[in-house]
């Protein structure tokens, strides 16, 4: 009884062994294959979007996460759109002139005329669920930054001099 059970497993996993090497392999790129498809995917022109679809999206994603009601999500559909069309107009300059800098920093005064209509739009409660939300990604965005340049045991990594 015992070899009966012995060959019975056995078998069962000659068998499965034999189907898990039919799986088919995936095809692997060079390296610099791999870098160029990356580019490609993240700048494809068909996946910008337009200003009303930004502003959509950015509408729902602050109205869900600040339980906004039917007025405010209105009003902030409304705040969106104006700031995402002037954006748009700024990032057209950006791209043929010479002083970035003073774009920057229009861009940067345009977004704090955003934030402050959105204070008008949002109760005390929902303005400070939404600053707090701002804070924590910013500091999300700073740890992210202090270890793009470190290395797997956390030291700065050092890159070869190209001469």
């Amino acid at each position: 009884m015992k070899k009966v059970i012995v060959m019975l497993a056995l078998g069962v996993m000659v068998a499965g062994s034999s189907f898990a090497q039919n799986a088919p392999q995936k095809e692997i790129k060079a390296r610099t294959e791999q870098r160029a498809d990356k580019g490609a995917r993240k700048y494809k022109s068909k996946d910008k979007k337009s200003p009303e679809e930004r502003a959509q999206l950015k509408t729902d994603r602050l109205s869900q996460k600040l339980e906004l009601n039917k007025s405010q999500t209105k009003k902030l559909q409304a705040l969106n759109l104006k700031h995402e069309k002037e954006m748009e107009a700024m990032r057209g300059k950006r791209s043929n002139a010479s002083d970035r800098g003073q774009i920057r920093s229009e861009m940067q005064t345009r977004r704090a005329k955003w934030n402050d209509e959105l204070k008008d739009i949002l109760t005390k409660k929902q303005y400070a669920k939404y600053e707090a939300d701002q804070k924590e990604m910013r500091a999300r965005m700073e740890s992210r930054r202090d270890h793009q340049g470190k290395d797997f045991k956390g030291r700065s990594a050092q890159r070869p001099q190209r001469s």
